[in-house]
């Protein structure tokens, strides 16, 4: 039986959005690797871009960098996802005096590309057509690619039509074919 799967990404360029900027740049790389062993739980705050919108998407993606609304994390957890790494990140626009609670969400890194099927660009470790091998997902409805270095998060048709159902603000899901 072949499965669908789906990137969840983050809707850019609107301004009315929430913009982090830069600013966890220094969690860049243990995120986009999932690399949670160089990571502490410890909550975090942050200055959102002065000229960043007041709209709290539940969904921010920059620089491999996955925040999600308390609202989103809350939809995990009652959905039973629990093997995704928790950091709380406070985002502050202190012109307005706002705080938004939001949580660093990394998903694993699992071997689960079908490398034959896939077209893989070996100087870039880029997948260009990603074909998965869904026996090797096992229970995990959000993961990432562990052979390559591709930085989609990759949800399953179950967890996706869920999602859609919702109307979560700023989160665009498209099918990974």
């Amino acid at each position: 039986m072949e499965n669908n799967f789906f990137v969840m990404d983050a809707a850019k360029n609107i301004k009315e959005y929430l913009d982090i900027g830069d600013s966890l740049k220094v969690i860049e790389q243990f995120c986009q690797r999932s690399e949670f062993q160089f990571l502490n739980k410890k909550m975090i705050a942050i200055e959102v871009t002065e000229d960043s919108g007041r709209v709290c998407q539940d969904f921010i993606y920059s620089h491999g960098v996955p925040l999600i609304s308390e609202r989103l994390k809350e939809f995990f957890d009652e959905y039973g996802i629990d093997y995704l790494f928790y950091k709380k990140v406070l985002l502050r626009k202190s012109s307005l005096g706002m705080e938004e609670v939001y949580w660093l969400a990394l998903p694993e890194r699992i071997k689960c590309l079908n490398v034959e099927e896939s077209e893989i660009d070996e100087f870039l470790n880029i997948a260009e057509k990603i074909v998965i091998n869904s026996d090797r997902v096992g229970r995990y409805e959000i993961f990432k690619l562990a052979e390559v270095g591709n930085l989609q998060i990759i949800i399953s048709e179950k967890l996706a039509n869920k999602m859609k159902n919702e109307n979560f603000i700023g989160i665009h899901i498209y099918n990974l074919c």
